[in-house]
């Protein structure tokens, strides 16, 4: 399907929705910040280069695109999948019009970002300039389904965890004794950059724990160990998170214990990350991995797992109890989240995509420890 069709069916999906929640629109909002700009990438197939956009969907009439004053939206008026696209002053007011031109008085409006992506003054301005029609956020409404990924979707995925996998590979690569962080990181954004990838991190630990941080002008020692976690949006649209441990000799038998530990973990989540169950019984299969090992558990610093997309952010959510269902070919990143007492943090980071057997890795991805240099 191209890419045009395959937004077509997502709007399809987005006002069967608004059927069954009784929303006469649905404002799509987004801003240029590398986590918030998916969902008018989702439905707009526009790639956000800076500022916000505003989308608008109705019932039966053709959705509009609202975006700033500026080159940006002559360029989407030509490559956005959406032909009503429109350069505005204040793309606010141009949304309030938009819908009291093609509701009623007292319709129920949906907006999607509403408490996370728009701004509190926008928020306002919305709401208030909407009465006396009822504004709902509509933001669980849309990240129920649209993390349920379509054929087309399965390639685009792929296509963009290659994309960083070859990043992941350029720092390995570049990683050896006496040279900074900074340029380490630097070797592969420049690949992410020749891959279409202009905005992603990559942060750094060479201390004991898990929790990592931005490259600094630190030179790499020897007898370090190293966790690395990148994550990079793609021209895909798609969010990748890869992580890894390297080191410059094998690793003490102490640290190999635990990278395997987590590794059988990841191992045992996929085998349980199936369609019709839910999040907890993931996160049950990770904690008796750990159990069965012998190792005393004592906190939690994050999730087990979460859903992963155009926002990098989505249910399941794996933790204790939860109860967000698991659907077939969603994608997920699994990274086991559990604190022990060797106060050992490993950085084992990728993305699986939910099938009938199981979680299947992204580009056949596996981890393994890195000794490099």
């Amino acid at each position: 399907m191209d890419r045009k069709g395959e937004v077509t069916r997502r709007l399809a999906c987005l006002r069967a929705l608004m059927h069954q929640n009784n929303f006469a629109a649905v404002v799509i909002t987004g801003n240029a910040e590398f986590q918030q700009k998916g969902y008018i990438r989702y439905y707009a197939d526009w790639r956000l280069y800076g500022g916000a956009a505003h989308m608008v969907v109705f019932p039966a009439e053709d959705p509009i695109l609202f975006l700033g004053l500026g080159a940006q939206a002559e360029w989407a008026k030509e490559l956005s999948a959406i032909p009503d696209t429109r350069a505005v002053l204040d793309k606010t007011a141009a949304v309030i019009d938009a819908i009291e031109a093609r509701t009623s008085p007292g319709d129920r409006i949906g907006v999607v970002g509403l408490n996370t992506i728009l701004p509190h003054g926008e928020a306002v301005r919305l709401i208030d300039g909407l009465l006396p029609s009822v504004v709902k956020d509509a933001t669980d409404m849309v990240e129920g389904v649209w993390g349920i990924l379509s054929p087309t979707d399965l390639v685009d995925v792929e296509v963009a965890h290659n994309r960083v996998a070859k990043v992941f590979d350029a720092f390995r690569d570049a990683i050896r004794p006496q040279r900074s962080e900074r340029a380490v990181v630097a070797d592969a954004v420049q690949v992410a950059v020749r891959q279409g990838c202009l905005e992603g991190v990559i942060h750094l630990n060479n201390d004991l724990g898990s929790g990592t941080r931005p490259a600094t002008d630190r030179v790499f020692g020897r007898d370090d160990i190293v966790k690395m976690f990148m994550e990079f949006l793609t021209p895909e649209g798609y969010l990748i998170e890869l992580g890894g441990c390297f080191s410059f000799r094998p690793p003490e038998a102490r640290w190999a214990k635990k990278f395997d530990l987590v590794g059988c973990a990841i191992e045992n989540a996929m085998a349980a990350t199936r369609p019709g169950r839910v999040a907890d019984d993931v996160v049950q299969a990770i904690r008796r991995t750990y159990e069965a090992a012998g190792v005393d558990i004592v906190g939690r610093r994050l999730w087990d797992f979460h859903g992963q997309g155009m926002h990098s952010l989505l249910r399941p959510f794996g933790l204790p109890g939860a109860t967000d269902p698991i659907h077939e070919n969603t994608m997920i990143n699994i990274h086991p989240g559990l604190l022990t007492a060797d106060g050992l943090g490993i950085s084992a980071t990728s993305n699986y995509i939910v099938t009938p057997d199981g979680g299947v890795p992204l580009g056949r991805f596996r981890h393994r420890w890195h000794v490099v240099g």
